[in-house]
């Protein structure tokens, strides 16, 4: 989907925490560090990319313009995402979203214990401060191994949680680990979202409840995002010797000093 005047495709990523952790500290590859996380933001700007929450860029795909935006999107609801996150979209001028699963909230990750789930008060706190907030389920299971009424019920639920939690709508959702076929997308409609999103690429531009994220992970490089952002990295890396290339960069990474806090990720100008 590119632009009449050669615009960048749109391009959605996803995030889960945002801190310094060594990539042999994280198995998931699910933090990536304050500065790498401006330096996207930088990088996307320059490459022509105006920033939007994924709810805004779903409607701009939905009306064929979504050519040269981009989104943000931050998925489980950590506690950094308050933290760290938030001040750092903010000294951006960047918008973000923010996922959320109700039954996690005020406990510790299950898959990094070491890492908090953001309680009911910091969730209210991302919205006051203009952070999009969407449905992740109620408790984040694999829906595409539920009914459709079962996944009806999560997706639903999560929506009239978040929606009672911070008195306003929420229409946009993710799918636990970007899992999705024909009977959850159907769900997400009934349970009164109006788009939801993938991960891994996976998914299509031309169905609002079937949109792609491409994944970014602890280590990633800035030739990753490039490749990205034309959903060129995971056909890539079904190829041997590009996991092993992407394994290597990743360890070199771990033995980096890390930043410490975030305020040590300088601010970049620039508007969305």
């Amino acid at each position: 989907m590119i632009g009449q005047r050669g615009e960048p495709p749109p391009l959605v990523l996803v995030y889960h925490g945002v801190r310094d952790l060594p990539v042999r500290d994280d198995p998931h590859g699910h933090f990536v560090r304050p500065r790498d996380l401006v330096v996207h933001v930088r990088r996307l700007r320059v490459w022509g990319y105006r920033l939007a929450t994924f709810g805004e860029l779903a409607a701009r795909v939905a009306r064929g313009e979504g050519a040269g935006w981009a989104a943000l999107t931050f998925d489980d609801g950590l506690a950094d995402n308050l933290d760290i996150m938030l001040p750092l979209m903010r000294a951006q001028a960047a918008p973000a979203t923010v996922f959320i699963v109700p039954g996690w909230l005020g406990q510790r990750h299950p898959h990094h214990s070491a890492a908090s789930i953001l309680d009911e008060d910091g969730v209210r706190a991302l919205h006051a401060a203009g952070i999009e907030i969407g449905g992740h389920t109620l408790s984040h299971p694999d829906l595409t191994e539920l009914s459709e009424e079962e996944a009806r019920r999560e997706l639903a639920g999560s929506r009239a949680a978040l929606e009672s939690m911070i008195d306003a709508p929420v229409t946009v959702a993710a799918y636990p680990s970007g899992r999705a076929n024909d009977q959850t997308r159907r769900a997400c409609a009934d349970a009164g979202y109006a788009a939801a999103c993938r991960n891994s690429g996976q998914g299509s531009w031309s169905d609002p409840f079937d949109l792609p994220r491409q994944d970014m992970q602890n280590g990633d490089t800035a030739l990753g995002l490039w490749l990205k952002r034309y959903d060129r990295y995971e056909p890539l890396m079904r190829w041997r010797a590009a996991r092993g290339v992407r394994r290597l960069v990743r360890m070199s990474r771990s033995f980096t000093r890390p930043l410490g806090d975030a305020a040590r990720a300088r601010p970049i100008a620039g508007r969305s």
